[in-house]
């Protein structure tokens, strides 16, 4: 295999994840059952909350929320390998390689998750410019996932690698970061909030609102998870993989 990584942008990608996730719906079945997951964990948590010890077991609930929500990214992203490369991916396969490399992409997961949080610590001291901080975080700790997850990178150099790679193509890895934020902070509230104003049941239920909002989530992990793939391997191998 022969690394040609490069800085070109291939927008295609975007519009091609697309199809490919309308004719592999295999690959929203992790992340919508790891969002199913962290719904019930925090459900379960939430008689809990309320003063001090109550606050650690959120933060505790919501810290392996994000670590179960990475893990189903990094089962996208293989099963989204197979996808870009032959067109049509296999969950059964996909899902042994997920178990297979689970350690590495919880390790990735990890160390994104306690950067992340660190950059979040910091807006106490650092106050806006923490948010330069976060922004740089993602930007160049997003691509560790797919590292783990299909780059046969081991979990504990994941970061490293990731860092790497936007050094080498930085402005792939910029959009593909800002379309991972916009969907996720932006598009599926947006649009568990409008759901939530047009169907009654969904108004009226804290547990269905919630689910749909998984579902809604997952299906934006899953189109992540093709375009991280993509564009990571791209970056790592070349266009000239396959």
């Amino acid at each position: 295999m022969r690394r040609t990584a490069g800085p070109d942008v291939d927008l295609s990608v975007y519009v091609k994840a697309v199809p490919l996730l309308v004719r592999n719906p295999s690959i929203v079945v992790v992340p919508v059952l790891m969002a199913v997951v962290g719904v019930f964990l925090q459900l379960t948590m939430m008689p809990y909350r309320g003063g001090t010890v109550g606050g650690l077991t959120g933060q505790l609930a919501s810290f392996v929320v994000i670590l179960l929500e990475l893990f189903g990214l990094g089962a996208a992203c293989i099963i989204a390998d197979d996808a870009w490369r032959h067109g049509r991916a296999s969950f059964e396969k996909g899902w042994a390689e997920a178990r297979s490399r689970g350690g590495d992409i919880l390790f990735a997961a990890l160390g994104f998750t306690l950067l992340l949080a660190v950059a979040q610590y910091a807006g106490t001291i650092l106050g806006p410019l923490a948010i330069a901080l976060i922004v740089l975080v993602v930007v160049f700790v997003l691509w560790a996932i797919p590292a783990a997850a299909v780059g046969g990178v081991p979990g504990g150099a994941a970061i490293q690698v990731s860092i790497d790679r936007v050094r080498g193509a930085p402005l792939p890895a910029t959009i593909a970061a800002i379309v991972t934020v916009a969907l996720l902070a932006i598009g599926v509230p947006f649009l568990s909030v409008y759901l939530g104003a047009w169907i009654p049941m969904l108004r009226d239920s804290l547990i269905m609102n919630l689910l749909v909002s998984a579902l809604l989530q997952g299906i934006a992990v899953s189109y992540i998870a093709l375009i991280l793939t993509k564009t990571y391997t791209d970056a790592a191998f070349g266009t000239r993989r396959w």
